[in-house]
């Protein structure tokens, strides 16, 4: 199995047929065809399901694409970097944020840090934590922006700030003015979070013994941003993240008996060569702490 045959591989994949595969990579029908049998032969499985017009991945053709890919993108990252560094060139940053720091002020320090490093290009991944921390071990990103809580095996956190949680949501969902509100006042509301806080907050509230009712759990902080623009409930988001509320109706809550933070850092693995775009960015990083 080599890398031309892993191309092979997923072109007819994402192309649906080998002829418009073929098509693509500028190659005849049939070496295709032998190209794919004799990775076949050499996996001892079947890769594709193959119908009268199209064919479609297998059980075990699906667990090869998602890996294929990622060798594919790593191979074209090392490809780029060695040119990179031939050429004494600051290169490329590639880096990974976290929505919720995104909704935050992460693209003013990236903007920033352009204009100090002009010749430095970026590219943005975004995901959750946890997405992230698989890239690093497949060596697509150098740095990324994330939010405790996660497993700091073998990464470097530089801290950059500390969150709270707080509420937000349509002023009638609140009784008074204050700049505060407790668990007990949220507890009758419908209650919208992002799911890497769900059982946290939950244990919040089940150690206070106050039933609470979680309407709306999604996978980012913009989702839930949206639901409470929209008066479907009161939102629990990192306070960075509240910046972005353009609703003019939407107050929010310092929650007094709510006992969580959130670090957000710059994490990088130190165990293994980092480029110069990457060692000036982990400099500014530390500047602005």
């Amino acid at each position: 199995m080599d890398i031309k045959q892993l191309q092979y591989f997923v072109t007819i994949a994402d192309e649906g047929s080998i002829t418009a595969a073929a098509r693509k990579l500028y190659m005849s029908q049939p070496p295709l065809s032998s190209q794919m049998k004799l990775l076949e032969n050499e996996l001892n499985c079947i890769l594709f399901e193959r119908g009268a017009r199209s064919i479609h991945l297998t059980d075990a053709g699906q667990t090869l694409y998602q890996y294929a890919k990622s060798i594919l993108d790593l191979n074209e990252v090392a490809k780029q970097e060695t040119k990179i560094a031939a050429k004494k060139h600051n290169g490329t940053l590639r880096i990974g944020i976290v929505s919720s720091v995104i909704c935050s002020n992460a693209l003013e320090w990236i903007q920033s840090f352009s204009l100090k490093y002009p010749e430095i290009d970026f590219e943005l991944i975004e995901g959750n934590t946890y997405e992230l921390i698989q890239k690093f071990q497949s060596d697509l990103i150098h740095l990324a922006v994330l939010r405790t809580p996660f497993s700091k095996e073998n990464l470097t956190c530089e801290p950059i700030f500390t969150d709270e949680l707080v509420a937000i949501g349509m002023s009638h969902f609140f009784n008074n003015n204050d700049s505060e509100c407790t668990l007990n006042e949220l507890s009758p509301h419908p209650l919208i979070t992002y799911r890497r806080w769900e059982t946290i907050l939950k244990s919040q509230f089940e150690a206070r013994q106050i039933p609470a009712h979680f309407s709306c759990i999604n996978d980012d902080v913009r989702t839930t941003l949206y639901f409470v623009e929209s008066g479907s409930g009161i939102g629990i988001v990192p306070l960075s993240a509240v910046s972005r509320i353009t609703e003019k109706h939407v107050v929010c809550k310092k929650i007094k008996d709510c006992t969580i933070t959130s670090d957000v850092v710059l994490a990088y693995n130190s165990a293994i060569y980092l480029p110069e775009c990457s060692r000036n960015f982990i400099q500014y990083i530390q500047n602005l702490s």
